[in-house]
């Protein structure tokens, strides 16, 4: 027979360490139409994001809409697996 602690025992919570998150290099290109250019701008990104939710592209698109002067027309976003052998040369690596 099972004891109190036994049945009510906390079930411990694994902290996700780095090593469990796909990392991907994200490349976000954003066309942006103001109200002062009408012929519109264009913008690329390139940093460090989460498979498969992309916060980082989700934040930016967010941000760059949260502007009344200008808004996202279109924006497209492609990415790339890091390996052992990729390239991270010009990408800031800042871990919170």
């Amino acid at each position: 027979m099972l004891g109190f602690n036994e049945l009510f025992k906390k079930k411990s919570k694994k902290k996700k360490s780095i090593n469990e998150i796909d990392l991907v290099i994200a490349e976000l290109e954003v066309k942006i139409q103001s109200y002062h250019n009408p012929f519109g701008m264009f913008a690329s990104f390139i940093f460090i994001d989460e498979k498969p939710s992309f916060p980082r592209v989700q934040n930016t698109l967010f941000q760059l809409n949260k502007t009344h002067e200008a808004y996202v027309l279109e924006h497209n976003y492609t990415f790339r697996e890091i390996t052992p052998t990729t390239d991270l040369t010009g990408l800031d690596i800042v871990r919170h």
